[in-house]
């Protein structure tokens, strides 16, 4: 058994109590401090509200958005500022940077001003706008500024080191003292008394008493005297025990003759044991047979254990070959993309060259007719000039089908022959998707659908182009069968921008929609809603694969029934500089 100093105990105890109370305290002061920055802040953002909100309503009133995006950014470069939200009257988000909290928490309802309570380590700021006009105040719409917890521990960082430092300083300070109090007033006059009592005799019991010197402690003065009287007391006992002694011998005798019916009684008594033995060899048996029980349900349970072992293997292998035809399958879904792409583009590019054909024979009948008046020469200035009108407008119709021809061939070429290829190269971002459409044509020439580009013609990238490509012709494809079905006018947009070394896309289209349950599900493999027409399911997940794998990026996706279906997905691309 392990024993430890009063002192230290007490020491420990007293210490432990004061440093629970310092974390408290210092907890309490750290916690203020900071909801005391998180009000400055609020009220920060309250005045850059109040500042920026003349301007800002003036161009909410004008629709002057160049001007708001202006705004917008000069307020995330402050720094108590990490994201800022604005909306019309119509609560249609015209800027959101930085970072901010879900719309859905804000304010549907018009009113004039509201603290976002801290949310995820978010909290902020919203305040309606007003513009004024001839006397008359409309509300235009609604500005949300937000800060973050970081920037609030930021604020208070040195305060925090001052408190820390403070209790630190104190708690040293503290320390030292109780050490120093508790050695000169316990810890030296506890070494005194031991030293005392150590040199105890019992043979010698007057000088083996303690005698404590300078000592006013009550405590210690109690101990003496009642170790001197515990001496006193030992001595009687001594006197008694020296009588009690010859009392003792006496009974010893008595004792003797008590021993020779002991024995006689412990005779009886071994027989009876001999019965209680013979009882336990039978239980031993017992347990031995329990032990050998037990040994073969272990044996049996290794059995067990290596079954199932081998059977592990065995599913182990089977998922093996199942993502070994997985990947087979995700190969023939693309090179079946891009037979749809030659069976289309076939298609469209007969139609050009059966009207060539047909222009070149026309012309060919009319010079035979022109070399055979020439020969009977009967040829007149008239069949000339009509030869030559007519050879004018044969030739034109001849050169605009070959050249349609040459162009579809020519988008076609470079879109197959990237769906089919992982070379990475430096494509206009705007005129490759042109051309990716244009190879998808045949697919809805025949329909109202409509396919909307709003990309900057100056973004050029270095990028595997076959995964582009395979991620929009995977997308349009899906939006003409799953989105269209049954719809004779849809539309199809895609956005992409440059956001620092990102490229960000968004493409969406008025479809049929998708349930949350199917939306839940858009990204598994062999999930499609069209199993017996065809539908393979492997589109998106194909989609997602490029995205995530390929080209390293990240991708949403957001639908409801009857409102269309949207992909958010943005990566990191090297972008080229039109300068260089």
């Amino acid at each position: 058994m392990t024993t430890t100093s009063i002192s230290k105990s007490l020491l420990t105890s007293v210490l432990s109590v004061y440093f629970v109370l310092t974390v408290l305290v210092t907890g309490v002061q750290v916690v203020g401090e900071y909801y005391d920055t998180q009000d400055l802040l609020v009220e920060e953002l309250r005045n850059q509200q109040a500042t920026f909100s003349n301007s800002l309503g003036r161009s909410l009133w004008e629709y002057n958005y160049p001007q708001i995006d202006a705004i917008a950014q000069g307020l995330i470069s402050i720094p108590a500022i990490s994201g800022v939200v604005i909306r019309d009257d119509t609560g249609a988000v015209l800027a959101n940077l930085g970072r901010t909290a879900p719309l859905s928490i804000l304010p549907q309802e018009p009113m004039e001003s509201y603290t976002l309570p801290e949310r995820e380590g978010l909290f902020g700021y919203f305040s309606t706008l007003v513009f004024e006009f001839s006397g008359n105040s409309t509300q235009v719409g609604d500005v949300t500024l937000f800060s973050t917890r970081d920037i609030a521990i930021d604020r208070i960082k040195v305060t925090l080191y001052f408190i820390f430092g403070s209790a630190l300083v104190k708690s040293t300070f503290l320390i030292l003292l109780f050490s120093l109090a508790f050695n000169r007033m316990l810890n030296r006059p506890m070494l005194d008394l031991t030293n005392q009592i150590r040199q105890f005799r019992l043979e010698d019991l007057p000088r083996s008493k303690i005698h404590l010197k300078n000592q006013r402690n009550r405590e210690f003065t109690m101990i003496e005297q009642a170790y001197n009287q515990l001496l006193d007391n030992l001595a009687d006992y001594q006197a008694d025990l020296t009588r009690t002694q010859q009392q003792f011998e006496q009974v010893n005798r008595q004792l003797d003759d008590q021993n020779a019916i002991l024995e006689q009684e412990v005779a009886r008594k071994t027989s009876s044991l001999s019965g209680v033995l013979v009882d336990l060899e039978r239980r031993k048996s017992e347990l031995e047979a329990r032990q050998e029980k037990l040994e073969r349900e272990i044996r049996q349970r290794q059995e067990i254990e290596r079954d199932l072992r081998e059977t592990n293997t065995r599913l182990q292998n089977s998922l093996s070959a199942l993502e070994r035809a997985q990947t087979q399958l995700i190969e023939s879904e693309k090179m079946a993309s891009l037979g749809g792409l030659v069976a289309g583009i076939t298609h469209d590019v007969n139609t050009p060259i059966g009207v060539s054909i047909t222009a070149a024979t026309f012309i060919r009948d009319r010079i035979n007719q022109l070399q055979q008046s020439l020969k009977d020469k009967n040829l007149t200035q008239v069949q000339l000039a009509a030869f030559l009108e007519e050879s004018d407008e044969g030739l034109t119709l001849l050169e605009n089908n070959l050249t349609r021809a040459s162009d579809l061939i020519g988008s076609f070429k470079q879109v197959a022959v990237d769906q089919t290829s992982e070379a990475v190269r430096e494509i206009n971002l705007k005129k490759y998707l042109q051309d990716v459409i244009q190879a998808l044509q045949p697919h809805f020439k025949n329909s109202k659908h409509a396919i909307q580009l709003d990309i900057d013609s100056a973004i050029t990238i270095r990028c595997p182009a076959g995964a582009i490509a395979q991620i929009f012709t995977n997308l349009i494809q899906n939006s003409l069968i799953h989105g269209f079905e049954n719809q004779s006018h849809g539309e199809i947009t895609i956005q992409a921008r440059r956001d620092g070394d990102k490229l960000h896309f968004d493409y969406s289209d008025n479809g049929k929609g998708l349930t949350q349950e199917q939306l839940d599900k858009i990204f598994d493999p062999f999930f499609t809603t069209r199993r017996q027409q065809g539908g393979t399911g492997l589109g998106t997940h194909i989609v997602r694969n490029l995205v995530t794998q390929t080209l390293n990026g990240v991708i949403h996706a957001d639908a409801a029934p009857g409102k269309g279906l949207k992909y958010t997905f943005e990566m990191p691309m090297q972008f080229i500089d039109s300068t260089n």
